[in-house]
């Protein structure tokens, strides 16, 4: 057990900021959506001599709804800066337009910078990723305001809008979910829109554009999102799962080339409440699996890939 006395851990990201082989962990704790309810603790957790012993915490800030944490190299420079993400701004719910903060916090300092204020009324993603493909990252966001791309540009962070999302009226517009996945060279963007919502999405990119492309619309509470490339063919597959009734999770895989034709193979009818999942290797067999949690079903399982 790395730590107790944590009510309502929220989320967590790992990094090995001191370089001595052990990640520290940073952790969101007491979340609720308002944020008159929601302290918001955030802490760093340290291991000590033997891991398997409780580890040291540190607060680093209180962000009512603390609700993302994510460590980002944006210089590419190998020198992680942290991110904090609550979900709302200062009230919920939240009008469309309210702005949401993200913060920035430089190990060893601690001290809260705001890096953007550009998200609007709920902020449920924020995904760093190398969109170039360099050592540099950016971070892609989904909000009320659809999906935007937020980047270190000479002295200042600046923020490209990418879609609008689901182009219905609020509360059922913008996206709720984001990653970025790869066709061979070609860029994509897999999306769950709304917020919390019913749609798996494919952005593909045409031109100066982005062409939205629903695959699924059935879902019920939306929820988990992660690309990788399972098998082998140079193409990533999507994963995605939905936490309301009648749970599931399920595999996306791109039958043409062009991303414009999806199949999917069910991975678990009703046995997780998906909440999050990771494609990795997580057996060290050379193969990527995929280790999910579960929400209202209280449980994580690991799908591992056997191949072919």
């Amino acid at each position: 057990m790395l730590t107790d006395n944590v009510p309502r851990p929220l989320n967590a990201d790992c990094w090995d900021i001191d370089a001595d082989g052990i990640p520290e962990v940073i952790l969101a704790y007491r979340f609720e959506s308002d944020p008159q309810k929601s302290v918001g603790n955030v802490v760093l957790l340290k291991s000590g001599d033997d891991v398997r012993r409780l580890w040291t915490a540190r607060e680093i800030d209180r962000v009512p709804t603390a609700h993302r944490v994510r460590w980002i190299d944006p210089e590419g420079d190998g020198k992680k800066v942290l991110l904090v993400a609550p979900v709302v701004g200062t009230r919920y719910p939240p009008a469309y337009d309210d702005p949401v903060p993200i913060y920035l916090y430089r190990p060893g300092e601690w001290k809260r910078e705001t890096l953007s204020t550009d998200p609007r009324g709920i902020l449920h993603a924020i995904h760093p990723v190398n969109w170039d493909g360099g050592a540099r990252q950016q971070l892609l966001t989904a909000c009320y305001l659809g999906l935007h791309r937020i980047e270190f540009s000479g002295n200042k962070w600046i923020t490209t809008p990418i879609s609008k999302g689901d182009p219905r009226p609020c509360p059922l517009c913008g996206s709720g979910e984001v990653r970025l996945g790869y066709l061979g060279h070609d860029r994509f963007l897999a999306a769950i829109e709304p917020w919390h919502g019913n749609q798996l999405v494919v952005y593909l990119h045409e031109g100066e554009s982005w062409r939205r492309l629903v695959i699924e619309d059935k879902m019920d509470n939306g929820h988990a999102l992660a690309v990788g490339d399972l098998n082998g063919d140079h193409n990533d597959e999507i994963v995605c799962g939905f936490r309301g009734k009648g749970c599931r999770l399920t595999i996306y895989q791109a039958t043409d080339s062009s991303g414009r034709r999806w199949q999917n193979t069910v991975l678990d009818d009703g046995g997780i409440a998906a909440a999050d999942c990771k494609v990795e290797d997580f057996t060290g067999d050379g193969t990527p699996d995929i280790a999910c949690i579960g929400a209202s079903t209280h449980n994580v399982k690991l799908y591992e890939n056997m191949g072919k």
